[in-house]
């Protein structure tokens, strides 16, 4: 903004600028005009005696000092000018009684002024609009520059950070429960990978994963970071969040005063397939990092990572046999699964394949948009082109399947600009399969309905 100001001002001491400049004082102005009427006059009177003012020449040069004034301070500096001149004459003339007055001279003089200090008025209030609006102007590109260049700086900072930390928070929480299910984990690795991930996203300095023994006054660690700090099982905040079976923190409904502890942040975890009874204590973190949000965030994370352990015992065979299959899609699934052989509720699995590999991927777009917001997909492509889609539809039965199926095949042949004798899933080259959950076991059953793959 002042390198604007400084432009600015610098602009209106050049050229034409000078003119409307609010630096030329009055008192500056008035020598100015005195001094370059009188000194015409002076010039006039040493080069013509006889005829100082120039009144009888064929071009009057003693106009010039009106002129110039008017031009450079207005209509008012040019009658000033223009007056010194008249009174110049006549002390010029004396008392002599046969010296006509030059009429003429006098009013083409003073119309010339007049029409130059209008003149000069006008492009002066035009130049000073002007250069206002052009410091405006470049004071605006300055404040749009500084901003261009914090997002350039802001997007070469999150692109760094990308590169670091290449999957959002939800796919790599959602990877490790994968691993963890798939039985790619164990406990102790499992443990590491979550501190790994809290050091990450949490900004933790000193934490570490413990097993619970019953009978025992400690635990076992598991997996630490940073210089780890000895965790009692009797300390007052593990003991909290035993018994609360939360997240405890010192200042978040833990009663601080009743009791001291060594550690910031205590969490019960339940570890892998094997169910396996944890505790994560956090003794260190930056204080800027101790704020509701963070903690928020750490008893969210804590809380599905636990929930990893707590889904159905076929989950990790599911996702041993489909290692591309969404833990979402293999959780709901094993529910599902387990509530239409308890309960006979059925559901259904569709699999949809996209032949036309030259529409495959739309049609599989429009077919993800057509899913109910019950339903669970899995979209995935087949390595001879074709793409698949396999969704999930909880508790319904066959004729919901039917009436799916319909109206996926004409919104597609809509969408595909076909006539309405075409909207048929075999016309359009998709192929479907449908599987009721809970008539066979869930991995062989979905094995089997997606042709044997492993996707």
């Amino acid at each position: 903004m002042l390198v604007s100001k400084f432009t600015a001002d610098a602009t209106a001491r050049d050229g034409l600028h000078a003119l409307a400049s609010p630096r030329a004082k009055l008192g500056w102005a008035a020598l100015e005009v005195v001094v370059m009427t009188l000194g015409l006059v002076a010039i006039g009177r040493w080069v013509s005696p006889d005829d100082p003012l120039f009144t009888r020449a064929p071009i009057p040069w003693t106009w010039f000092a009106p002129i110039l004034v008017a031009l450079r301070y207005g209509v008012l500096a040019g009658l000033g000018s223009m007056l010194m001149v008249l009174v110049a004459w006549r002390l010029l003339q004396g008392t002599d009684p046969s010296a006509a007055f030059p009429v003429l001279y006098f009013l083409g003089g003073l119309l010339l002024t007049m029409v130059c200090g209008e003149f000069s008025g006008l492009w002066r209030s035009r130049i000073r609009r002007l250069s206002q609006a052009n410091a405006y102007l470049e004071d605006r590109i300055e404040r749009v520059t500084n901003r261009l260049f914090m997002v350039q700086r802001s997007h070469d900072v999150l692109e760094q950070d990308l590169l670091l930390q290449p999957s959002t928070l939800r796919q790599a929480l959602g990877d490790m429960r994968a691993r963890s299910l798939a039985g790619q984990l164990a406990a102790p690795a499992a443990a590491k990978a979550f501190l790994d991930f809290l050091g990450v996203h949490c900004q933790i300095e000193s934490a570490q994963v413990l097993t619970l023994t019953p009978g025992a006054g400690h635990g076992t660690t598991l997996a630490s970071v940073g210089q780890p700090v000895p965790v009692q099982l009797t300390d007052p905040l593990v003991q909290y969040a035993l018994d609360q079976r939360r997240l405890a923190h010192v200042q978040a409904g833990f009663p601080v005063h009743e009791a001291a502890t060594s550690h910031l942040v205590a969490a019960p975890l339940v570890l892998g397939t094997h169910r396996e009874q944890a505790l994560l204590v956090v003794s260190r973190m930056p204080f800027l990092a101790l704020h509701d949000e963070a903690l928020e965030l750490m008893a969210v994370l804590c809380s599905s990572f636990s929930d990893a352990a707590l889904v159905s015992d076929e989950v990790p065979g599911l996702l041993a046999h489909l290692p591309n299959c969404p833990v979402e899609f293999a959780e709901e699934a094993s529910r599902l699964d387990r509530i239409a052989c308890e309960f006979k509720l059925p559901s259904q699995v569709v699999v949809l394949t996209f032949g036309d590999t030259e529409h495959a991927a739309s049609q599989r777009r429009l077919a993800e948009r057509r899913a109910r917001s019950p339903d669970v997909v899995w979209p995935y492509a087949l390595e001879d082109g074709r793409e698949r889609l396999v969704t999930l539809m909880p508790l319904v039965g066959r004729t919901a399947v039917d009436g799916y199926l319909h109206s996926l095949a004409t919104y597609v042949a809509e969408r595909q600009g076909l006539a309405p004798h075409q909207a048929d899933l075999a016309t359009l080259g998709i192929q479907y399969r449908v599987m009721t959950l809970g008539q066979a076991p869930l991995a062989p059953a979905l094995v089997g309905v997606l042709g044997g793959t492993s996707a």
